[in-house]
């Protein structure tokens, strides 16, 4: 990294010291008074490598020190780490002379020159540099001797050059600033130019436009990575055999590298978990095993599978008779209680163990996990040994009545919901806790509220895929899931209310976008099935400025070989008018389907204007509406119906509302 030169230097107060000297290296130090702090050892050995080949081209700015015979460098500590890295490397010696000005100044005066030296410069662009290692390229050097002449790794090198072989409007945005270089470098994982321009086409106007993340998804979508499950399940050897070919991504730090036929992993793959599920179903008993090669599982995966409840095996007959005379042992046991000595404890001792054995053995027989059997006269949960202190067993107190029971849970339930009412934060971590902790949904314990945050009900035979829903699978896994690791709900929970505020609410949005239901953006014809519009679905569409063209694009598998070719027709009408569209009449449906699904996605050579709205074009059902701030939602009529307050329901609606059970989709 070349040094800039021509740094300003402000007029300091006249001093006769205020000459050039050539200084030992070993007799440099920092300045206290320097004020780069965080970044003073970025590409150190880049700028060494750089001294080493042309020679420090700037010297070195310092004051004499307070030790006799040293000096503080205060402007050039880089180039000073640099020479002592130099240094530690035997690459210069001790007595290296270093061309250092030398100036007779304060503290303050110190620190507003290391200012001055690190703000005022003007570093070369990118897309400068770009230029700059192509013309060496062309001009004959090799790679090595680039890096070398810039203090640079022949990785960055390598880098910035693939970055000269993006496509034209990728590389513009990138000199005019439209795109940061993390976003360039998303777009050069793959030197493909048209993967590089359908996903250019179809985020470059939506809201992960600046997102490399997501741009790097799209552009190696029909990749796969070799640090991916897949990837690892088919074994790079096994890969390269079959023919695949391997791409290596020179933008991330662990070098990682790109399968490009992703079909003949997804073979290799497919193929070895087969023979993993058989092997599998002849060792366990299982009657079938079915695999499925993906990272998550899908819903067409489960959708014909539910939970079976088998009852327990029937006792036989001689196991039925040992449970009689269990119970007849138990009884006796019960009445010879009554007649035990509490002072002698070897009497009680012998009874306990036989006690013991008999309620133990009767337990075995039925051996009912959670639901342990007690002996007759007995409410001691398990572990209690349901004798007096003296050894006797203990009469088993009445049970509260059921009526008493529920009436002293709801006054327990209104202390703890007046204090939670008081208690904003704890709510809040409550709130989200309930609508993100979905294990919990099918204990016992439960989480002991009524707020759920379950997905919609889904009546499609296969769940449609898209971008979006992959999108949304993927920000479930980026969310801190730390908290989900313990078992115990009041862990959980304990866990979770310990993450930042920014953790929680990435969760709340997460838990809240999952629940919307299906709508529409157009309403209903009569007779029509499907979801209704949503007014308030068009209002959030709204606020967000969504961009439906940035997230989806219409295929002929999605949406143009599923509607009439008059439909289509009309579609094309609306991006190109009615001369392009009678253009294709006399085209087959399923030809007129291809040809849209290549006009819509940009691919068809026509004028920019209509390129620009084919792009930008849905259908308006996918659309959101806009509404007036008066227009009345659907379906409102009149004046609403004012909901009573709790404390206005009737007893026995509020029973049922509190019993009411909400089924977690």
């Amino acid at each position: 990294m070349v040094e800039p030169k021509g740094s300003a230097i402000p007029a300091f107060r006249s001093t006769p010291m205020n000459t050039l000297e050539m200084i030992s290296l070993v007799k440099l130090r920092l300045s206290e008074a320097n004020v780069r702090k965080n970044d003073s050892n970025l590409f150190i050995e880049e700028l060494a490598a750089n001294i080493e080949a042309k020679g420090l081209l700037q010297n070195l700015i310092v004051v004499p020190a307070k030790k006799r015979g040293m000096f503080d460098v205060t402007a050039g500590g880089r180039r000073l780490r640099a020479l002592n890295f130099l240094l530690e490397e035997g690459k210069l010696p001790k007595d290296h002379p270093v061309a250092c000005r030398v100036l007779d100044i304060d503290a303050a005066e110190q620190s507003e020159l290391s200012l001055i030296e690190n703000v005022i410069r003007l570093d070369m662009t990118p897309t400068d540099e770009i230029r700059a290692y192509k013309h060496f390229v062309n001009e004959g050097s090799d790679l090595d001797a680039i890096a070398k002449r810039f203090g640079r790794t022949r990785r960055f090198i390598e880098g910035r050059l693939r970055l000269a072989d993006l496509a034209d409007p990728i590389f513009a945005a990138l000199e005019e600033g439209k795109i940061t270089l993390d976003v360039a470098k998303a777009y050069a994982t793959t030197p493909n130019h048209d993967r590089q321009m359908m996903v250019w086409n179809e985020l470059s106007d939506s809201w992960q436009g600046n997102n490399p993340d997501s741009i790097r998804r799209m552009v190696t979508h029909s990749a796969i990575r070799s640090s991916s499950p897949m990837a690892k399940l088919a074994s790079e050897a096994d890969y390269l055999a079959a023919g695949g070919k391997i791409e290596r991504d020179l933008f991330t730090e662990d070098g990682g590298e790109t399968w490009i036929d992703a079909e003949i992993a997804q073979r290799i793959a497919g193929e070895k978990l087969q023979a993993f599920a058989t092997q599998i179903a002849e060792t366990s008993g299982y009657a079938w095993v079915r695999p499925v090669l993906e990272t998550r599982i899908p819903y067409s995966a489960t959708e014909d599978l539910h939970q079976v409840h088998l009852e327990p095996a029937p006792l036989s007959e001689e196991e039925q008779a040992e449970a009689d005379q269990l119970l007849e042992t138990i009884s006796a046991l019960e009445a010879e209680s009554e007649g035990l000595d509490e002072d002698d404890e070897v009497a009680a001792a012998d009874f306990q163990t036989r006690w013991d054995a008999a309620s133990n053995a009767y337990d075995a027989l039925h051996d009912k996990p959670l639901e342990r059997r007690k002996a007759r006269g007995s409410d001691a949960p398990d572990g209690a040994s349901g004798t007096r202190e003296g050894g006797a067993p203990l009469s088993a107190p009445k049970p509260l009545s059921q009526k008493l029971v529920e009436e002293l849970a709801v006054q327990r339930r209104d202390i703890l919901a007046v204090n939670l009412a008081s208690n904003p934060a704890i709510a809040l971590d409550y709130l989200i806790f309930a609508i993100a902790d979905t294990r919990s949904h099918y204990s016992a314990q439960g989480l002991g509220t009524s707020i759920r945050a379950s997905s919609p009900s889904l009546y499609l035979a296969t769940y449609p895929e898209s971008p979006a829903h992959t999108l949304m699978a993927d920000m479930r896994e980026n969310l801190d899931l730390s908290w989900t690791e313990h078992d115990r709900t009041i862990d959980r929970f304990a866990a979770f209310s310990a993450l930042d505020d920014d953790a929680k609410a990435s969760w709340l949005a997460w838990c809240v976008a999952k629940t919307l239901e299906a709508s529409m953006g157009v309403p209903k014809k009569p007779g029509q099935a499907g979801p209704e519009p949503i007014d308030m679905h068009d209002h959030l569409g709204a606020l967000m400025d969504i961009s439906v063209a940035g997230h989806w694009r219409p295929t002929s598998a999605n949406y143009f070989d599923r509607v009439s070719k008059q439909t289509l027709l009309a579609h094309v009408t609306e991006v190109g008018g009615p001369t392009m569209a009678a253009s294709f009449m006399g085209s087959k449906k399923g030809d007129l389907s291809a040809s849209c699904e290549k006009l819509f996605a940009g691919e068809t050579i026509v004028a920019p204007e209509v390129k620009q709205a084919a792009l930008a074009w849905v259908p308006e059902a996918m659309r959101f509406r806009v509404l007036a701030a008066s227009e009345p939602e659907a379906g409102d009529v009149g004046e609403p119906e004012l909901e009573p307050d709790a404390d206005e329901l009737d007893p026995a609606e509020e029973q049922g509302a509190e019993h009411d059970d909400t089924v977690d989709a």
